[in-house]
């Protein structure tokens, strides 16, 4: 609505000058519509407005004119800007499965039927008359597939594991277990040692507590003394201590010095290798342990055990001395005689036998043989009367 005082004076209004009723009129005045200048529209109550100012009487009179109802003023919401959603990517769907259909199987059609034509003729009213050779075709409706039927896998059978092995002992007969070797001659495994010589397919394998002990050190002095004694029959060594090859080679000098053999400079070292078994973990396996002496550590040092290995790798004489108790390497000697001399000959040799005296005719041969074998046969009488004992001469090797 406009109204506005006129400036010349007072009772004096001009119409039209932007202005608010509101303004000016008391809160809660309801105005009727007007015909005058304007639409009629409905009656209108002035509401409140955001600061109430009345009039005065001394400077506006009583509004007594026409009041003019405008429209409305709209206003335009500002615009409302939205940021761009981002894209959504979606993972692409898993290709389809195709499964082939399973064949389906049918049974064959049956024979096509034909029928010939009737004779000419009246037949009754239920017959059916064929006048001309009739053709019947039996159509089959399609089997539907048939369901995959699997058989049941059968039951996993599984093997039991082998049991493990028994750890190796020293036995006649038995093979003697491989095993790589650092010795004084160098690398190598064990059988290969064995096998390494034709001339001499026998082998001593024996064993010492340590190096630069008294007892090893008369020991060692005698095998190299005897070196060619073993050599006529067919007899290779090898010995073991629990040292490096570096205190062996060191310790093979004084074993020399002391026999009073001399080797031309840089061969100071025995005609036989030794094997370094720093970690014992050769004599262990071996079972050559002696329980009774200890070393500074605590650890039981190796026993005197000495081996005779046949060519076939097995073991045929096998004899464990203490620590404390040097061997004798004549009763090697002989005990080496006697096991090539018997080996497959139904002999034996009786108490203290030496090369060269009479052997025992073991019972597994029969008289009658051991007189076409043996020189000299003969039996010595018993009380028994039993003719058990018989020996002949020593067969030479």
């Amino acid at each position: 609505m406009n109204a506005q005082p006129a400036k010349g004076g007072a009772g004096a209004y001009s119409w039209g000058a932007a202005t608010s009723v509101t303004n000016y009129a008391p809160v809660g005045t309801t105005y009727q519509s007007v015909q005058s200048g304007g639409v009629v529209q409905q009656p209108s109550v002035v509401a409140a407005p955001a600061q109430n100012y009345r009039y005065s009487a001394t400077s506006f009179p009583a509004i007594g004119g026409q009041v003019v109802q405008q429209p409305p003023v709209t206003y335009a919401a500002p615009p409302v800007t939205y940021a761009a959603a981002p894209p959504v990517t979606y993972a692409a769907a898993p290709a389809p499965v195709s499964y082939a259909a399973a064949p389906v199987a049918y049974a064959a059609a049956p024979a096509t039927n034909t029928y010939a034509a009737a004779a000419a003729g009246s037949y009754p009213t239920s017959s059916i008359k064929v006048s001309a050779p009739v053709t019947i075709t039996q159509s089959f409706e399609a089997a539907p597939p048939a369901a995959a039927v699997y058989a049941a896998a059968p039951p996993a059978v599984y093997a039991a594991a082998p049991p493990a092995p028994a750890p190796w002992r020293v036995k006649l007969g038995a093979e003697m277990p491989n095993f790589f070797c650092e010795t004084t001659h160098g690398d190598f495994n064990f059988h290969d040692f064995l096998d390494s010589n034709p001339d001499c397919p026998w082998t001593v394998f024996f064993s010492h507590p340590k190096d630069y002990t008294p007892v090893c050190t008369t020991e060692i002095g005698r095998c190299e003394v005897l070196t060619g004694e073993f050599q006529q029959r067919g007899v290779k060594l090898i010995g073991v201590s629990c040292d490096p090859v570096e205190e062996h080679l060191g310790w093979s000098r004084d074993i020399l010095y002391r026999e009073q053999i001399s080797k031309p400079e840089g061969e100071e070292f025995l005609s036989f290798p030794i094997i370094a078994d720093s970690s014992k973990e050769i004599v262990v396996q071996l079972g050559m342990l002696d329980p009774d002496e200890i070393d500074a550590v605590g650890l039981p040092l190796p026993a005197r055990a000495l081996i005779l290995i046949g060519p076939d790798r097995k073991v045929k004489l096998s004899i464990l001395y203490p620590a404390t108790t040097g061997r004798n390497f004549d009763e090697i000697l002989r005990t080496i005689d006697s096991v090539q001399l018997t080996a497959g000959q139904g002999l034996a040799t009786p108490v203290d036998w030496r090369q060269g005296d009479r052997c025992i005719v073991a019972p597994s041969v029969t008289t009658d043989d051991a007189k076409q074998r043996f020189a000299n046969f003969a039996i010595e009488e018993l009380p028994s009367g039993k003719q058990y004992l018989r020996s002949v001469d020593c067969p030479q090797l």
